[in-house]
């Protein structure tokens, strides 16, 4: 990779603070270093080290576009050095300058071949962006123009000033033909009202003419005037690997988007019919499906560019999934035939994408059949819907942790708990509220122990003499035959519901 002089030697003055240095170009055009041999002729755009014997005032005058390394200072005036010409103590050693000079263009280097790999790989825009932190050393978001954030360096989460845009997903938005960039029309300046960062802004577009912005902040570290070069060598890669999650669809996909998308609208569609209809997309009904359902902010569904975005990024996560827009939130079937992996593994997948970009998931269980989409699609509705109320804190939540929860709900959706509940139960609650007595609590526990006396004393804390006394006396109260499976059924959903009651 090539970098420019004014790169070079503010890299340089960190190891060399007593060096002389001349005006210096930014255009990054500089390649690796050459010793100068007296009487030899200069190339283009390279780093020369030389000793000031070998050189004269003339040559440094004219050494063309080159940056000259010069060990010793005798040609060195202080007040007025050459352009593109930097003066180091004469007891240097020359070996160890050609050294430092090198591993500064390393460093580079392997910046620019890591920024390659990433882009081609299945890796997130966080992983580009924390790769970099060693060149600009300041934090990196990708929005849209709107300000919607799409990804951002990790060193934001462990600083407060920017707290409140990963916390709403939202950066300021400027409108970029207003913006002042100086000499550099591409890159933009301007200060953050929200943080007071200095910040610099470029921006980007897809294939599909969507437009992104890729933002330096000024957090740790003073910007360079060079930032600006540096970032746009960086939006280079971050352009390429949004155009892997934004290319146009091909019309198979698109249809096989529509296709899921009327199947679950339209309840008229023949279920017998379907098998036929998923020909041409080779998904087959003994095929293992499951159904994920994503919460959608009001602001991103609003946004096109950032539902398409995190449609394709999941497809690209999970092989043989099909995500798109359906009544404010994204669908995704995941066709486990094709991704070839488990149900468990295809989540692992997207976990990392869900939190950084704070979505939330409902995840139906694995089915087969494509009779059965619409159903496992209600599914993972509950389970987000659901699981969004009891979990909040929860990335994912799965039907299998709130099915409980679902049928106790319906239990009492057109009737109160009172109505429902085991009339044998309520009637040994009112007792003891009556007598002071524990049978309430009694039966509960020996059912809950499956009726096995012994635990049952030992969980409440008292004999089991005095639990069988208790017992007896429950009988005499209530008629209830424990040794019936649909009985016990009923007992443990009253018990349940009037737990429920009791922590609304």
């Amino acid at each position: 990779m090539r970098i420019s002089m004014q790169i070079l030697v503010d890299r340089l003055k960190q190891n060399y603070p007593e060096c002389y240095i001349g005006e210096m170009s930014e255009e990054m055009n500089l390649k690796r270093p050459l010793f100068y041999q007296n009487g030899t002729d200069f190339r283009r755009h390279k780093v020369y080290i030389a000793r000031e014997e070998d050189l004269t005032e003339q040559l440094l005058a004219h050494h063309g576009e080159n940056l000259i390394l010069v060990i010793g200072t005798s040609l060195c005036t202080p007040w007025q050095v050459c352009r593109g010409v930097c003066f180091f103590p004469e007891d240097r050693n020359i070996n160890e300058l050609f050294n430092t000079v090198q591993r500064i263009f390393d460093t580079y280097d392997a910046w620019d071949e890591r920024m390659q790999y990433l882009a081609l790989s299945e890796r997130t825009l966080k992983t580009l962006l924390d790769a970099s932190h060693r060149i600009f050393h300041n934090p990196v978001i990708v929005s849209t123009t709107k300000g919607f954030v799409i990804d951002y360096s990790s060193l934001m989460d462990a600083m407060p000033e920017f707290q409140e845009i990963l916390q709403n997903n939202q950066v300021t938005a400027y409108n970029s033909g207003t913006m002042d960039s100086g000499d550099f029309s591409e890159v933009h300046r301007y200060l953050d009202p929200l943080t007071q960062k200095n910040n610099l802004f470029y921006d980007v577009y897809d294939k599909n003419r969507n437009p992104y912005r890729v933002i330096l902040v000024e957090a740790t570290r003073k910007l360079k005037s060079y930032d600006e070069y540096l970032l746009l060598h960086l939006a280079k890669y971050i352009l390429q690997m949004l155009e892997k999650y934004t290319v146009l669809k091909s019309d198979i996909s698109y249809t096989l988007d529509r296709l899921l998308s009327n199947i679950l609208t339209d309840e008229k569609i023949d279920a017998s019919s379907l098998e036929s209809r998923f020909e041409s997309f080779h998904w087959k009904e003994n095929h293992t499906y499951f159904c994920m359902n994503i919460h959608v902010s009001m602001v991103d569904r609003q946004n096109l560019t950032v539902v398409r975005f995190i449609c394709n990024r999941i497809e690209s996560l999970m092989k043989g999934s099909c995500a798109f827009l359906l009544d404010g939130n994204i669908v995704v079937y995941v066709n486990l035939y094709y991704y070839g992996k488990t149900l468990e593994e295809a989540l692992q997948s997207v976990t990392d994408f869900l939190k950084d970009s704070y979505l939330k998931a409902g995840i139906s269980y694995a089915f087969t059949g494509l009779g059965s989409l619409r159903q496992y699609y209600y599914q993972s509705c509950i389970a987000l819907e659901e699981g969004m109320k009891r979990y909040p804190l929860r990335w994912l939540n799965r039907f299998e942790d709130i099915a409980l929860d679902y049928l106790i709900g319906k239990c009492t959706e057109g009737l109160e708990p009172k109505v429902v509940c085991s009339r044998a139960v309520l009637t040994l609650r009112d007792y003891d509220r009556e007598h002071k007595t524990e049978y309430f609590n009694t039966l509960r526990m020996y059912v809950a122990c499956q009726m096995n006396a012994v635990r049952a004393a030992k969980e409440l804390f008292i004999h089991r003499s005095t639990f069988l006394y208790r017992m007896s006396h429950i009988r005499d109260l209530v008629n209830v035959n424990l040794e019936d499976p649909d009985q016990l059924l009923y007992l443990l959903l009253t018990y349940r519901l009037l737990e429920e009651e009791e922590n609304e």
